[in-house]
């Protein structure tokens, strides 16, 4: 699998503190970074939206695109996420009023994109993978998503505080070959980060204590980059040898 980071913290090009990875250029994962980075081409090329949460940050793309593929693209593109989840996308949103519904653009028989609920715990077959949402913790209804490509799994967990489900699911699988992972505020900012649901370096330290496995890499994104520098120093004191912070525009092939 090859994952583009398009999108995680904004720290190397300002303005890009949004999220979003493309999955072998067709599955998104959150929809901050999209048009701004992917040619025209290469936005047609994507069929599948994995949302974790409704914050503009991870969703704010999905607008944009839709209207660029408006007439470029013979199928819709599927946004995927709970029920709850795509309920407030389509009140706050995709409401013809803040934006145009694509849903139902040019017509409800051909739309731009359509929404497709799933539930968490189950498994969804998508684009030769396999899909599962688990519920995370954080100040919005969110999921992460587990991602089974065959040979092996990634797990992104979006953003969240200290939760439990995912950790569960990660332990009982023995081919987890990477973790994607927040991390927004530095240490001495820990009341704001549990307020708002992320984590700080330290918390994060604490929560991986929850991970029975050794041997995935874990990625962090979505550090505020105001307060990069000071996250990365921390991040550096972490005594783990398989943390790392990603950069905008990189691939990770796994």
């Amino acid at each position: 699998m090859e994952i583009r980071v398009l999108g995680c913290h904004g720290a190397q090009l300002p303005g890009y503190n949004t999220t979003s990875f493309l999955l072998d250029d067709k599955i998104l994962i959150d929809a901050g970074t999209v048009t701004s980075i992917l040619t025209i081409e290469e936005q047609i090329e994507i069929d599948n939206i994995l949302v974790t949460h409704s914050h503009l940050d991870h969703v704010k793309d999905i607008a944009f695109l839709a209207d660029n593929l408006l007439r470029q693209k013979q199928s819709p593109v599927d946004i995927i996420s709970t029920q709850g989840i795509i309920d407030i996308l389509r009140s706050n949103l995709f409401n013809s009023v803040v934006w145009p519904d694509f849903s139902v653009i040019p017509d409800e028989h051909n739309p731009v994109i359509r929404f497709r609920p799933i539930e968490p715990g189950r498994q969804y077959a998508l684009n030769g993978i396999i899909i599962t949402a688990v519920m995370v913790n954080h100040v919005v209804e969110t999921v992460g998503y587990v991602v089974d490509f065959g040979t092996g799994s990634v797990i992104f967990i979006g953003d969240t505080g200290p939760t439990e489900d995912i950790w569960k699911i990660a332990n009982a699988r023995n081919d987890v070959k990477a973790i994607f992972i927040e991390t927004s505020f530095p240490n001495d900012m820990i009341d704001v980060a549990e307020a708002a649901g992320h984590f700080t370096p330290a918390s994060l330290n604490e929560e991986l204590t929850k991970l029975s496995l050794e041997s995935p890499d874990i990625y962090l994104y979505h550090l505020k980059p105001q307060y990069y520098d000071v996250i990365k120093r921390e991040v550096g004191l972490i005594k783990r040898n398989n943390i790392r912070i990603l950069n905008e525009g990189e691939f990770i092939h796994i």
